[in-house]
């Protein structure tokens, strides 16, 4: 892109003016927008060969429903599993849940596929060009506390159910071939719908974009009086979509 020249510059020792600046910001929004000069859009340089319509769309039926959109200047990719529109039940079946007792789950960032095989074609994959990357990423996920006995009296002795997820935590992080890119932090025990939003600079190669969560729990062992030990972890939906924006 051409560079852009300051209509209004800034003297030394002189005072801010409005015009000084929203006539120099006008300039460049202005560009930003379509107002092109012939430097960054020469005679000619578009042509009918290059006014072409977008690819079409190609989808995968089952577990993961996928497309890419191609068009001249930017791509459109999207990867979706969800409860309502990939054949699940409703909103509040989940598509899956962890033992988080009894199943096999890392202490570190778990990828949904380790967690449930039907995750497998969830990634969102295409051929990216030089530019930017924009997109983000939604979950509806829950992690509750969980509810046990407390002796409130000793003589006779009675019970109450009381709340305990203090500590508990889930954490989501978005991967762009591997690479952390964007994160949630901490998130306390609930049903929650999280997104992660990301923008990163990219060259002409493959991209894979996935989405893996960090779980913290702890409980008692052996407790007595615990109703459950730990509450399941439940994944609701997934979707990805990414704008690859090139020139």
């Amino acid at each position: 892109m051409a560079k852009v020249f300051t209509d209004k510059p800034i003297q030394r020792f002189e005072a801010v003016k409005a015009d000084n600046i929203t006539w120099n910001l006008d300039k460049y929004i202005a560009e930003a927008n379509g107002g092109l000069d012939s430097n960054n859009l020469p005679v000619l340089s578009v042509t009918e060969s290059k006014l072409v319509e977008p690819i079409r769309p190609t989808s995968t039926v089952g577990a993961v429903t996928k497309y890419s959109i191609q068009m001249p200047s930017q791509s459109y990719n999207f990867s979706r599993r969800s409860t309502t529109e990939e054949g699940g039940a409703d909103i509040w079946t989940p598509l899956f849940e962890v033992d988080l007792d009894a199943d096999n789950w890392s202490a570190g960032f778990n990828r949904l596929v380790d967690l449930d095989s039907n995750f497998l074609l969830l990634p969102l994959q295409f051929d990216a060009k030089e530019g930017m990357i924009v997109g983000c990423a939604t979950i509806d996920w829950e992690h509750g506390n969980q509810v046990f006995q407390v002796q409130v009296t000793e003589s006779p002795a009675t019970f109450a159910p009381r709340g305990r997820g203090n500590e508990w935590w889930t954490e989501w992080g978005l991967f762009v071939n591997n690479v952390l890119v964007a994160k949630t932090g901490q998130i306390y025990p609930r049903r929650h719908t999280t997104q992660l939003p990301f923008a990163i600079p990219t060259g002409s190669q493959p991209i894979q974009i996935d989405v893996r969560v960090k779980i913290n729990t702890w409980f008692v062992t052996g407790s007595p009086t615990a109703e459950t030990e730990s509450t399941p972890f439940k994944v609701f939906s997934t979707t990805i979509w990414a704008r690859n924006h090139y020139r």
